[in-house]
């Protein structure tokens, strides 16, 4: 963060002391986070809550009570069977139970989570004030020789740029994008989906098409459960948005964002992704990834030294 707001501390440092430029950069930093977090949150919450009614209302009235076609008659004899709906009446407890211990479990954590932003914004401020002399200081440490070291630094440099603009920067597209089209096509919550999205988006085995895809089939089956055209073409529409606009992203822009050097392996990625998240929590969406790529940049040092 120090490193991608520093452009915008030199911008203050101009005209103020580099103390003063360094908590306003740290300060706007702050409000553009945890703004549209406690929005983003806020509408999660409802929108979680909305899904779990609309579940309950589903089932209690029966998933194809205006369907007029045999098949719906016989799929809803097998989910009115004692073994199914046991299950489901489980399954839709379990969730109960499990949304009110992530939600109690967020609440306990909210006094680490301001310890935590007041660490991170606290070096994060000599990040900005001191950074030229910490990284002519590093080496001194390192002992590595000149262009070693400027090797690693302007690696570290397009690997930053790689992993933030070409995959953090592109989920994030493909998630407000997503959201945008699940709320023109009609599909309920679109905030919670396009931050699922946003999510899988991260991972490059997965992607946005576990959601649209599967929502994009429901919507038609809706549709001939309802004997509605509408809903029908409302799922091929939201199919087709997500193949011509939320997909495409992916292939249009990261190419242009990331460049050719300062590409990341994908297995650094998937592995950095899912250990980062491990260990770090939500941010380690970005660290597992750093982390991995700078230990391939050292390994190569060593071996070009052997």
């Amino acid at each position: 963060m120090a490193y991608f707001a520093y452009p915008l501390y030199r911008l203050f440092h101009r005209k103020i002391s580099s103390s003063l430029s360094s908590t306003l950069v740290c300060l706007t930093i702050l409000l553009l986070m945890v703004i549209p977090a406690v929005l983003i949150v806020q509408h999660l919450a409802q929108e979680s809550y909305s899904i779990f009614t609309l579940v309950q209302e589903k089932v209690s009235e029966g998933i194809f009570s205006q369907c007029k076609f045999e098949i719906c008659n016989k799929i809803e004899q097998i989910l009115l069977t004692p073994a199914v709906s046991s299950q489901i009446q489980s399954a839709t407890e379990s969730f109960t139970s499990k949304v009110f211990e992530l939600g109690s479990k967020f609440l306990l954590s909210i006094p680490r989570l301001f310890i935590n932003l007041f660490v991170m914004f606290f070096t994060m401020f000599y990040f900005l004030r001191n950074g030229d002399y910490f990284l002519k200081r590093i080496n001194d440490y390192l002992k590595m020789q000149k262009n070693e070291y400027a090797h690693i630094l302007s690696r570290l440099k397009e690997i930053i740029r790689g992993v933030i603009y070409g995959y953090v920067m592109i989920a994030c597209i493909q998630g407000i994008l997503g959201a945008l089209g699940f709320y023109l096509f009609g599909v309920s919550s679109p905030v919670f989906w396009g931050v699922v999205m946003a999510l899988l988006a991260l991972i490059p085995v997965l992607g946005t098409g576990f959601v649209w895809v599967p929502a994009s089939v429901v919507l038609v089956l809706e549709g001939l459960a309802q004997g509605s055209n509408l809903v029908v073409l409302r799922g091929a529409g939201l199919f087709l948005y997500g193949l011509l606009v939320v997909s495409t992203v992916d292939n249009v822009l990261r190419p242009h964002l990331i460049g050719e050097k300062a590409k990341v392996h994908p297995i650094l990625i998937l592995v950095g992704v899912m250990g980062g998240l491990l260990f770090f929590g939500p941010l380690g969406v970005i660290i597992g990834p750093l982390l991995l790529s700078m230990t391939q940049v050292i390994v190569e040092v060593y071996l070009n030294r052997k």
